[in-house]
């Protein structure tokens, strides 16, 4: 897992973002959140563990995780205290026929990307491609991606849990990539759901996140 750090200017609070697959800190760039200091987590080719001493001298926490994100926020910011943890387009179960993706769906993406690119996936998931997210970060390398979806999808399999008290959880009624009604059948269990006008990026969305900040 990368880090980056967006702002560390020694804010009260910190925002941490664990984004989804194939992102790049560009996915959170834009977003305006003077008066926090706000770290990127990405390309989850290797996953860690956060260690709360890291975070020791916040007064609060904000988790916000995007798709796969959710998935590796169970794991890896389930030791943190956190003050609000918002998941965004995914849920703890990405790979599972009742709560996520379908592995045939999920191949299929990983033998167009060897053969076509980013594009068709880059169509569904940022609204035929008008919300691709802009920014001073490079691209990663279509073999990055490929190694990342692949591992996500063998580790997620083998390992799903629950660890987080997840306050809110908002699903896109847009979303192509991780179907929106799989995620209502997950949410709901926990007495979560609200759903929002968005493609599978939801950071488009600059009032929600800052809804969510006290």
């Amino acid at each position: 897992m990368q880090e980056t750090w967006l702002r560390q200017e020694g804010h009260q609070d910190v925002i941490i973002f664990m984004l989804g697959w194939a992102a790049t800190p560009n996915a959170v760039f834009q977003l305006p959140l003077e008066g926090y200091d706000v770290l990127a987590c990405y390309d989850h080719r290797e996953l860690a563990r956060l260690a709360p001493e890291r975070f020791s001298a916040y007064r609060r926490i904000y988790l916000f995780a995007w798709s796969f994100g959710v998935w590796v926020s169970e794991s890896s910011c389930s030791d943190l205290p956190l003050y609000k943890a918002v998941a965004l387009n995914g849920t703890p179960y990405p790979l599972d026929d009742r709560y996520g993706m379908r592995l045939r769906v999920v191949i299929r993406t990983m033998q167009g990307l060897a053969k076509v690119g980013m594009n068709p996936f880059n169509d569904k998931a940022y609204g035929d491609g008008r919300h691709i997210p802009e920014g001073p970060f490079e691209d990663r390398s279509i073999e990055e991606k490929i190694d990342e979806l692949t591992l996500l999808a063998e580790w997620s399999r083998a390992n799903s849990a629950e660890h987080i008290a997840w306050d809110t959880a908002y699903i896109g009624d847009k979303d192509e990539i991780f179907p929106p009604a799989k995620m209502w059948d997950y949410w709901k269990t926990r007495g979560l759901g609200i759903g929002f006008e968005s493609y599978h990026y939801p950071f488009a969305d600059v009032d929600l996140i800052l809804s969510m900040l006290d």
